[in-house]
């Protein structure tokens, strides 16, 4: 077992961890030798495993169309293998001969206990991963909806000023609601101890908003995530020149804003208030400074966060395929399917923005904020 302890020490996710820590978890672990060809995961399985691949390339596709390719030092099935009661999101074939170490879900919760070093190291190469994913999907998303052409840069908030032309101005009128119970809500918080609650709420800071308000503008670069603690933030990417479209809108308890928690970037989508409230705001320093069981905690929930949002996004993703129709009905429906597809091109983008959004409320996604607005309501009657 000396031997995959010391491919493991050699693989940058675990620099940090100490060569006898991973040489005391290597028994946890198995090498698998896999020929090319070989499907190793299918989609819609349960998930009983992650693993480390050490060589070799395996592809990954979701409903029979390559969606990425996986190269050595990363880690597959790592999001099921940290959540219960997940099931494959994609077939992964090995694409030549490829060397795995693999983990046993049942596994995690021995290293989590005994070797949290090596916990945390899996944990954080995890976040990364998913964060690689959806920076991708929203790449795939922004090629679909725009073709070729680059989204334009804005120095001002032009769409969305026309948007909140006629706004009400005004701050929340109540007191700001207590965080405890919101992050109790969250995916993985449920169970946590009320000391890691407590330490959690500590380093996050209420901020109240009018309505109207920008809390962030897409291409900005961003640092913080935010929980919606009363009224309602709207989710709005500007696509189609200078037009913003809706991509969701998101009530009390939805966590937004994540991405740049764990890789510092741009913001993808601008995010305003739709109506007066108050929201509770994690930056990036105090993400950083959590320790102990709250560090752990608040990352396995984003990670839940982020698993939610790829597979919801590649879920509706896949539904922007035109649908095949008759030679005689193509030139009639083919603005209705152009309709059918950019809805669902925003919906998925929706998805990557946030935890938890609501399905009805992204069912509802009909409304273009600039001198379109009529006629899209119009179609959609």
């Amino acid at each position: 077992m000396a031997s995959i302890a010391e491919e493991m020490a050699n693989t940058p996710i675990f620099r940090t961890v100490s060569v006898l820590e991973l040489r005391n978890s290597a028994h946890l672990w198995a090498e698998r030798r896999v020929p090319p060809g070989t499907v190793l995961w299918k989609q819609g399985t349960a998930v009983g495993e992650l693993a480390l691949v050490a060589s070799g390339m395996l592809v990954a596709s979701v409903d029979g169309t390559e969606v990425g390719r996986i190269l050595p030092a990363e880690i597959i099935g790592e999001v099921g293998a940290f959540i219960d009661g997940s099931v494959r999101s994609a077939t992964l074939t090995t694409a030549q001969p490829t060397v795995l170490f693999t983990l046993r879900a049942e596994k995690l919760s021995e290293l989590r206990r005994q070797y949290r070093s090596v916990y945390e190291a899996l944990l954080e190469q995890a976040l990364q991963a998913l964060i690689k994913r959806i920076r991708t999907t929203n790449l795939q998303i922004a090629q679909s909806a725009l073709g070729d052409k680059p989204a334009p840069a804005r120095t001002e908030p032009s769409a969305l000023l026309r948007l909140w032309k006629s706004l009400r101005p005004g701050g929340p009128r109540d007191a700001c609601p207590a965080l405890e119970p919101l992050l109790c809500q969250q995916p993985t918080l449920r169970r946590a101890a009320p000391e890691v609650i407590e330490e959690l709420a500590r380093a996050f800071t209420q901020e109240s908003v009018e309505e109207g308000h920008i809390l962030c503008m897409e291409g900005e670069p961003g640092a913080s995530a935010w929980i919606v603690a009363s009224g309602q933030i709207d989710v709005l990417r500007n696509v189609r020149g200078q037009k913003a479209e809706l991509l969701t809108s998101l009530p009390v308890g939805s966590l937004f804003g994540i991405n740049t928690l764990i890789e510092r970037g741009h913001r993808t989508a601008s995010c305003v208030a739709s109506s007066a409230g108050w929201l509770w705001r994690i930056d990036i320093d105090a993400h950083q400074k959590l320790r102990g069981e709250a560090r752990l905690c608040w990352r396995e929930n984003l990670l839940a966060a982020l698993s939610f949002q790829i597979r919801s996004a590649n879920s509706a993703l896949l539904r922007t395929v035109p649908v095949q129709r008759t030679v005689s009905r193509v030139q009639r429906n083919r603005e209705e399917d152009e309709d059918h597809r950019f809805q669902n091109l925003l919906k998925a983008s929706g998805f990557l923005e946030s935890l938890p959004t609501d399905e009805h409320n992204l069912e509802k996604l009909t409304v273009v904020y600039d001198e379109d607005s009529d006629r899209n309501r119009k179609r959609k009657v």
